[in-house]
């Protein structure tokens, strides 16, 4: 069979899937089904996805990003920090960007330049990002943004909430970015194989330090995001993003070893794990349990996308 068709299947499969727990979900309870909730499982989503966004681009280089929780928790707190003090909104975010941002190029540096493993790299990173997070907090939780930047997290534009919106832009432009430009197409090209890349002019080094700060950029914000949403910003914040995020990824169909995947998938899956932790809670599951299942759906949903691509084969 060939790759057009494996291209196919996969996400006919994932959306199958998407819509088999929803019809599973819609019977195990009757409020499932409804325009509030369904909204609110989108807007749930929205964090997962953008930090997956970043992700994606690491990991078509068969790369990884260990760092996101860290550099998402770095931001949030930082621009908290920035706002109670009484700096403009427009520069506390820009200055919350730029720390995510360069949070993410030193990876980059570390993996392209320096040649650290990006295990090794970014897990340093994402001890150095909590670190300065916890220096800046001193383990107090900051609350009370003003109303102009809670609106971001918490808005809407008519029935649909500014989260889901900017999302959606965001998912648009990085598929567009990695399917449609010279640099996305580099960009398959490097994590499909490394040495044919370099070898045909792909700037190895160049690309890898961008999908890295893409990866920090992305995490960025979503760390503003968050802020804006739950009106708060702590230490912890950013730390179940970061095993999510890359369960997100691989769900979509995003092969680890790179060169293979895409956005859109990743999107369905932050939405597979979204629907699940939405389901749990409207059934009234216990959180202690939450996690067993997450890994329950992970661990089905890829050994299910693992079968489908050998059969496609």
């Amino acid at each position: 069979m060939n790759r057009n068709v494996r291209a196919l299947i996969a996400p006919i499969f994932r959306l199958t899937f998407v819509a088999a727990l929803c019809i599973a979900l819609t019977i195990m309870n009757e409020n499932f089904l409804t325009w509030t909730n369904i909204i609110n499982v989108l807007r749930q989503a929205t964090l997962l996805v953008i930090v997956g966004l970043g992700l994606t681009a690491v990991i078509l280089t068969a790369g990884i990003d260990l760092s996101v929780g860290g550099v998402l928790a770095l931001v949030g707190c930082t621009t908290a920090q920035l706002l109670k003090s009484g700096l403009p909104i427009p520069v506390a975010v820009l200055i919350g960007l730029a720390v995510g941002t360069a949070v993410g190029f030193l990876n980059g540096v570390m993996v392209g330049v320096i040649k650290l493993p990006p295990f090794v790299a970014t897990y340093g990173a994402k001890w150095i990002a909590e670190g300065l997070a916890l220096l800046l907090m001193q383990g107090q939780i900051i609350f009370g943004f003003p109303s102009s930047y809670r609106w971001v997290g918490v808005g809407y534009v008519g029935p649909i909430p500014v989260p889901i919106i900017l999302t959606a832009i965001l998912v648009l432009a990085f598929d567009f970015f990695l399917t449609k430009t010279v640099v996305g197409r580099d960009i398959y090209a490097l994590g499909s194989n490394r040495d044919a890349a370099y070898y045909s002019g792909v700037s190895v080094c160049k690309i890898t330090i961008l999908v890295y700060t893409l990866s920090g950029l992305t995490a960025g914000i979503a760390g503003l995001l968050m802020t804006a949403r739950l009106d708060a910003a702590e230490l912890g914040m950013g730390e179940p993003f970061l095993m999510q995020g890359i369960a997100s990824v691989v769900m979509g169909g995003t092969s680890l070893l790179g060169g293979e995947g895409r956005v859109t998938g990743t999107v369905i899956g932050a939405i597979i794990l979204t629907l699940v932790v939405n389901g749990l809670n409207l059934m009234g599951v216990p959180a202690l349990w939450h996690q067993i299942v997450l890994g329950a759906v992970i661990l089905t949903a890829v050994f299910i996308d693992l079968q489908m691509k050998k059969w496609a084969n």
